[in-house]
């Protein structure tokens, strides 16, 4: 196991060869799992077992359930890669867990089976755990743990089930459509009964607080506006991706570079560069070396005093591939990057020699140079 941090996410493993992440927001739904099933669930099922019994099998059901969870998109993962498809990353948060891919699925038959494989990870957990309950060596408690954990995995298939776009079960009916209809329109049906359902999630919710149950009510309210702008977000990044379709880097980036020496000091990075242009990251030199990207962001998280004491190299972001890209990748395939690396900005290499940058800003403009062209 390996431990290592990015801004809001702790890498706590690495699973047949993809990361595995923790949002800080999963320490939120962590404790409240914990906290009710032993103060609520298991004394409610078990009242002559003693407290301390009830928390340790809150502990264990707890972190078990996030394994279930961890194991379903897996199950996503493997089916991906079957198809052509590496999981870049797995992130446990809040309101589950999520895989990130490397791209769309190639078509409807792809889409379906990978969004099949969670569901059915679940369902076959559900089966496993409920054989386990009725094991008598097991114990009283082994035996609570498991029936919950049965449960539990029985409606986390069910409710992915749900066809409501991005949840597995919209991407089945987004896969179904797909061969008939295409992949915009099969998403745009998906998104809209994934938004159908959201709200209907959030009505359920106000419904439960005008009822006096404030703790449902609230997760009702807050899973459904989740759902209604993922499914939002989903539909337009394939929006984005059938306007960009045979567009590469080359068509978007700038041409003319400004860089940044790296034996300046970030202050003086500050006044000749970023105050006078107002652009927001500039590629850093080392002579006639590239080595890193200088952002705003950057400079900004140093004091005044540090910005004096503190040479851009040291700094900047040093030259690593996840800021990088090549002038004939393809723009969604770089944007995903760009998104990921959070700086808003790629360099652009070819053979070693920086011949671009790439902004979302040069993006948006792209876009909407694209629109108006097309009427």
């Amino acid at each position: 196991m390996s431990v290592t941090s990015r801004t809001d996410h702790l890498q706590i493993a690495r699973v047949i060869g993809i990361p595995v992440y923790l949002h800080f927001s999963w320490l939120i739904i962590f404790g409240l799992i914990v906290w009710t099933l032993s103060t609520g669930y298991f004394p409610a099922q078990y009242p002559d077992l003693p407290a301390s019994s009830n928390w340790a099998k809150g502990l264990v059901a707890s972190l078990l359930f996030f394994v279930s969870i961890l194991l379903h998109e897996l199950g996503h993962a493997v089916v991906a890669l079957r198809h052509g498809l590496r999981t870049r990353s797995i992130t446990l948060f809040i309101f589950g867990g999520v895989a990130q891919l490397d791209g769309d699925p190639r078509d409807g038959r792809a889409e379906f089976w990978m969004a099949a494989a969670g569901p059915a990870v679940s369902l076959a957990l559900a089966g496993l755990f409920y054989t386990c309950a009725t094991l008598t060596f097991l114990g009283p408690s082994a035996a609570a743990v498991a029936k919950y954990l049965a449960l539990i995995n029985l409606i986390l298939a069910l409710f992915n089930l749900v066809p409501a776009f991005p949840m597995d079960g919209g991407r089945l009916l987004r896969g179904a459509l797909w061969g008939s209809m295409g992949k915009a329109r099969a998403t745009r049906i998906a998104s809209g009964a994934g938004t159908y359902f959201a709200f209907f999630l959030i009505f359920s919710g106000v419904f439960s607080l005008l009822r006096g149950d404030s703790l449902q009510g609230v997760w009702y309210i807050l899973i459904g506006w989740f759902i209604k702008d993922a499914s939002a977000a989903s539909y337009q990044q394939v929006r984005l991706d059938e306007a960009l379709r045979g567009v590469t880097v080359r068509d978007a980036m700038v041409d003319a570079v400004v860089t940044v020496p790296g034996s300046g000091s970030v202050a003086e990075a500050a006044r000749e560069f970023f105050m006078r242009t107002g652009y927001g990251s500039y590629p850093v030199t080392r002579g006639e070396a590239v080595v890193g990207l200088l952002c705003l962001k950057d400079v900004l998280r140093l004091s005044t005093e540090e910005r004096e004491a503190t040479s851009v190299q040291g700094a900047m972001r040093p030259l690593t591939d996840s800021i990088v890209t090549e002038p004939d990748t393809p723009l969604p395939v770089a944007i995903a990057r760009m998104a990921q690396a959070g700086t808003a900005r790629l360099l652009v290499m070819h053979g070693g020699r920086l011949v671009g940058l790439l902004t979302m800003n040069g993006v948006i403009r792209r876009l909407k140079v694209r629109e108006e062209l097309a009427g």
